[in-house]
């Protein structure tokens, strides 16, 4: 049993599902700027996957996006859901930016520490962060809710998610981490990760640094 000490707002939003496309780090990022919507409301993956697609040269449907342009996209912010949904389809090459012509939510985002002090430290706060895994088997089935910690990791697996909330188990930080996988992966599209896990398979660690609503018109 986790004793929770913080939930974020994100843990009540439905759960969101990526499919098949190759979009968890968009998900993830689309999750820390949530903190600067005005209504809470879900923000649009999509949206920010096609801004970084567009800055990618020679980008094709289902490479994906690298970090560090992801990062950038959601730095300009992201339009909620509603005004930009989600395509179960890749967009064809090449991707042209998408309209600006609407509210964006968000502030700088980069990478942070990814050590466990420094995301309890963040989430303390009351912001979300994301990090870059390497997968194991457990990580696909959580049971009850929870990820069990296997020390190997799968080859050539990794994913991206957010942390939005903290509890203890035994003594040990578990964190919260909210999905793309849909509603039948953990609990309603999230799970509790222990931080023999996160120290082990963690590769990086990102996070907004606060700021203004961004606002295009």
């Amino acid at each position: 049993m986790i004793a929770e000490e913080i939930v974020l707002h994100q843990v009540h939003l439905p759960p969101r599902d990526q499919g098949r496309r190759p979009t968890c780090i968009a998900f993830a990022l689309s999750e820390v700027n949530l903190q600067h919507a005005t209504n809470l409301e879900a923000l649009s993956p999509e949206h920010l996957y096609q801004e970084a697609a567009s800055m990618v040269p020679h980008w094709s449907p289902m490479d994906g996006i690298p970090l560090n342009l992801a990062l950038q996209a959601a730095s300009t912010g992201q339009p909620e859901e509603k005004d930009y949904p989600y395509q179960q389809e890749e967009p064809r090459s090449p991707v042209a930016p998408p309209p600006r012509n609407m509210t964006l939510y968000g502030a700088r985002v980069e990478r942070l520490p990814s050590d466990s002090g420094s995301i309890i430290k963040v989430v303390r706060n009351q912001q979300p962060i994301g990090l870059g895994l390497q997968l194991t088997q457990s990580f696909f089935c959580p049971l009850g809710g929870l990820i069990e910690f296997e020390e190997i990791a799968l080859p050539d697996v990794l994913h991206a998610v957010t942390v939005v909330g903290l509890g203890w188990k035994d003594g040990e930080p578990h964190f919260l981490i909210r999905n793309s996988w849909g509603e039948h992966w953990g609990l309603d599209g999230s799970a509790w990760l222990p931080d023999s896990y996160v120290r082990t398979h963690t590769i990086c660690a990102f996070g907004g640094q606060g700021g203004e609503t961004v606002q295009c018109r």
